[in-house]
């Protein structure tokens, strides 16, 4: 994130688009990926309605609606 600071500014509430390529020699093949984000601004804080979450595991999918 430094770097893109550096580089372009606060990226607070902007989109960044990555496009990523790579080349498989073995195969002979060029496979690509493209991947979208928005950047909120730091410091918000979420709090849930309803029960207490028992349990919250760092890397494992959590949805919430907004």
């Amino acid at each position: 994130m430094a770097e893109i600071r550096d580089l372009w500014g606060d990226p607070a509430g902007k989109d960044l688009y990555f496009l990523g390529t790579m080349t498989d020699y073995y195969y002979l093949e060029t496979l690509t990926g493209t991947a979208v984000t928005h950047v909120v601004k730091d410091g918000i804080k979420l709090k849930l309605l309803g029960r207490d979450i028992r349990t919250f595991k760092p890397g494992v999918p959590f949805n919430i609606q907004v």
